[in-house]
């Protein structure tokens, strides 16, 4: 992974915070066994971006682990809901959709995380949006 922005991306994250009303938008990207938080819009300090993370047994390490989008929202609350990340107790986070963006094949290489500092529930309109921009940001994390 390069230390260079490739272009778009950071528009991207802030028009997925924008289009979806949320408060905190960002990609993680794994540099060996640990997340770093490269791209973040809505963030309430800069502290998020220094941040560095093991995946665990979170919402994000979740998404990452099997592949497939992990979210905690007041209709999701449950034994099987992932707890909050590091992330989202910075940054104060009670809702979040985690979503993994892949590599060349089936491997997650980065996490897009949206998430509400006020209990919400997330519309399937909203996790399909998220996706879609998870789907867009491949080419251009990874190509």
């Amino acid at each position: 992974m390069h230390d260079e922005l490739p272009s778009g991306i950071q528009e991207m994250i802030d028009g997925l915070r924008l289009n979806t009303s949320s408060d905190f938008c960002g990609l993680a990207c794994l540099n060996g066994t640990m997340l770093r938080w490269k791209y973040t819009s809505g963030a309430s300090n800069e502290r998020v971006k220094r941040m560095e993370m093991r995946p665990g047994q979170d919402l994000v390490g979740t998404a990452l682990r099997t592949g497939r989008t992990a979210r905690s929202d007041a209709q999701s609350t449950g034994e099987h809901t992932p707890g909050r990340c590091p992330l989202m107790l910075a940054e104060r986070l009670v809702c979040a959709i985690a979503v993994p963006v892949f590599q060349e094949g089936s491997v997650p290489g980065a996490v897009l995380l949206v998430g509400s500092r006020l209990p919400c529930t997330f519309s399937p309109d909203m996790v399909r949006q998220t996706e879609q921009v998870a789907l867009h940001l491949q080419p251009k994390v990874f190509g």
